[in-house]
């Protein structure tokens, strides 16, 4: 019975259902309440409770709805934080070693598996340019200061690409300025 009241088109044709026998009842008691206007009364009560009961029932079916959507877009958005900043971090522990191990790529596999299931496809495609420039870095084993500076110049890239992921497109900020800025500061603590 539950599950059958949660189901928005049940409640909205019972909706319907009392709402056209409440009518109905009306008519056919108002003939009936010249001798007996308690009936009225009490049909009317009747028929207003019901109504009262169904769309009570629908508007907290929706809600109920909503709030479910919410807090699952609030899951992934903690979701991709976490990963985002794990990715960030664990590329940034690469290129300060300057070399990566095989526990790091193997951690880096991982977080790439993690980035195909919740990233947008921007941050998929910057990462893709950030794992290119890694693997040109550990061929010959260690990764240069020059090399150093263009992942992490791809970071920031990458990183304004997480930030528009998890934020959105906000309106105070103006897109390209935002990535300048980024990539000003990085390119700042670089030299």
């Amino acid at each position: 019975m539950k599950s059958l009241l949660e189901n928005r088109t049940v409640l909205l044709f019972l909706f319907l259902v009392s709402m056209l026998a409440g009518y109905f009842s009306f008519r056919l008691m108002y003939g009936v309440g010249d001798q007996f206007p308690f009936a009225q009364e009490i049909i009317l009560v009747a028929i207003g409770t019901i109504a009262t009961i169904l769309i009570t029932a629908l508007l907290l079916s929706q809600q109920t709805e909503m709030e479910l959507r919410k807090e699952g877009l609030v899951l992934l958005l903690d979701q991709k934080s976490g990963i985002y900043m794990a990715l960030i971090e664990h590329i940034g522990e690469i290129v300060e070693k300057g070399q990566m191990s095989a526990e790091a790529l193997a951690e880096l596999r991982v977080l790439n598996h993690k980035l195909a299931m919740i990233a947008s496809a921007s941050v998929i495609r910057k990462f893709n340019a950030v794992l290119g420039l890694l693997d040109d870095a550990v061929n010959d084993q260690d990764i240069s200061d020059p090399e150093q500076a263009k992942i992490m110049q791809a970071v920031a890239v990458l990183s304004y690409h997480m930030r528009r992921d998890l934020l959105g497109a906000v309106k105070a900020d103006s897109g390209d300025d935002i990535l300048k800025d980024i990539i000003a500061n990085n390119m700042e603590l670089e030299g």
